[in-house]
């Protein structure tokens, strides 16, 4: 399902899909919404304070630090249950999402989830970088895509390897799970953006998941 043109995001949005790198577009959480806030810079590669026991999951032009008990997984040839239910394969949608968790995979996104978790909806992770598609990838163009895909997002400005970018927290309902969510993004080049995001089932957030977040650097 090679819609490059469009971009993931937008194709997320119309199968209301909770794992293609940009949020999910179905029923959301009602909880009020702030305007961007401004913090202290994300961390970088050189800067970066390390998540858990430090160990450097790199993609094709991102890297992120996994915090201790974390693993890096394939979910579209893991066939466990909790990796398959965390990253939203089960069900009829299921090998859509899969196509699309495939040519995240060929553009060199990684993925991580918290391996304390034996089975349901496990904290898990995904970085890489996209194509803006029609929606654009400039930074304004970003945060009015993540406010109409998550509308109770709380968007703080944040630098990511010097660059300019946003983190946003928010929560959703998703197909199998009230969940809570923090994703950076960072314009990049060729209008395009870079990403991390971290899903956990709401209330099961684990507090390394903002040095996690603070740790995305570009290659």
């Amino acid at each position: 399902m090679d819609l490059r043109k469009l971009g993931f995001c937008a194709l997320a949005a119309g199968l209301a899909l909770a794992s293609a790198g940009c949020g999910d577009s179905g029923e959301k959480a009602t909880s009020d919404s702030s305007g961007p806030k401004t913090a202290s810079p994300a961390n970088s590669t050189s800067s970066g304070a390390p998540a858990g026991d430090g160990r450097r999951l790199t993609g094709k032009e991102v890297s992120i630090t996994l915090p201790a008990g974390w693993k890096q997984v394939d979910p579209t040839s893991d066939t466990s249950e909790v990796v398959r239910t965390s990253f939203g394969l089960t069900g009829e949608m299921g090998s859509v999402i899969e196509q699309l968790l495939g040519e995240q995979k060929k553009l060199g996104v990684v993925f991580g989830i918290d391996g304390s978790v034996a089975s349901g909806y496990a904290p898990h992770v995904q970085a890489g970088c996209d194509r803006g598609g029609l929606t654009g990838a400039s930074l304004e163009q970003l945060k009015r895509k993540q406010k109409a895909l998550e509308p109770n997002s709380q968007i703080t400005d944040v630098q990511v390897s010097g660059k300019p970018g946003f983190k946003a927290t928010y929560s959703s309902q998703k197909r199998t799970a009230m969940v809570q969510g923090i994703t950076v993004r960072v314009p990049v080049p060729g209008e395009r953006y870079c990403f991390v995001e971290i899903e956990a089932k709401q209330g099961t957030m684990p507090p390394q998941a903002e040095q996690l977040a603070a740790s995305l650097a570009l290659m």
